[in-house]
């Protein structure tokens, strides 16, 4: 029988579960997702890999968890971050600048490590609606701003984002990035107005064409 090392076989198990995670995180960054496997996962903690199987499936099941534990901590860093923030422009701020600090602080690992990864359908759902969770300040922080098609400016700005993540992780500093990025997004917002019925909404019919 295994040895419990903790108060309650429950305690133990969870703690143990989390070990498994942790290595396979280690063996990810390290090896790559192909490196995932249960047998070397558990062989990082003293574990046989029939022992790993009363935790976890498969090596996808494991790599999963890897990904929804990193959204999760990603959504949890950017609502503390956020907690302070009065006002629509300085959460969209506090986004930006949060996001790139943790892209910094290396908290994107292992979403690059994981890659294309193709996971079953239920936990792929899973790992949509975190993405919506971690979306939701900027897309609440834009709709709070009244500006013109929202939803086409949270893509634009999480695309830019995205784009000053990479310089970062060529070594830029992120603190200039940010700054960048954040008088890029400001320049561009443009608040929404009412239709103008005088304005014809064919284009066609304000360059002559037909």
């Amino acid at each position: 029988m295994p040895r419990i090392t903790a108060p309650t076989v429950a305690e133990h198990r969870s703690r143990r579960r989390d070990e498994l995670i942790q290595a396979a995180t280690e063996e990810l960054l390290e090896s790559g997702v192909d490196a995932v496997t249960l047998a070397r996962v558990g062989k990082r903690i003293g574990l046989a890999r029939s022992s790993v199987y009363e935790y976890f499936n498969s090596a996808t099941d494991l790599l999963a968890e890897i990904a929804l534990g990193s959204f999760a901590e990603w959504t949890g860093e950017i609502e503390r971050a956020l907690a302070g923030s009065a006002t629509a422009s300085e959460r969209l701020d506090g986004y930006i600048f949060t996001s790139l600090r943790l892209v910094a602080e290396g908290k994107h690992d292992v979403a690059d490590a994981l890659g294309g990864t193709r996971l079953p359908d239920y936990h792929r759902r899973e790992v949509i609606e975190l993405h919506v969770a971690l979306m939701s300040p900027l897309r609440d922080a834009v709709d709070q701003m009244g500006v013109e098609n929202p939803s086409l400016m949270v893509e634009l700005i999480q695309g830019l984002v995205e784009a000053g993540s990479r310089r970062i992780a060529r070594g830029d500093d992120y603190v200039r990035v940010a700054r960048a990025t954040i008088s890029l997004v400001h320049s561009g917002l443009t608040p929404a107005t009412p239709a103008d019925p005088s304005v014809p909404s064919d284009a066609s019919s304000l360059t002559g064409t037909h």
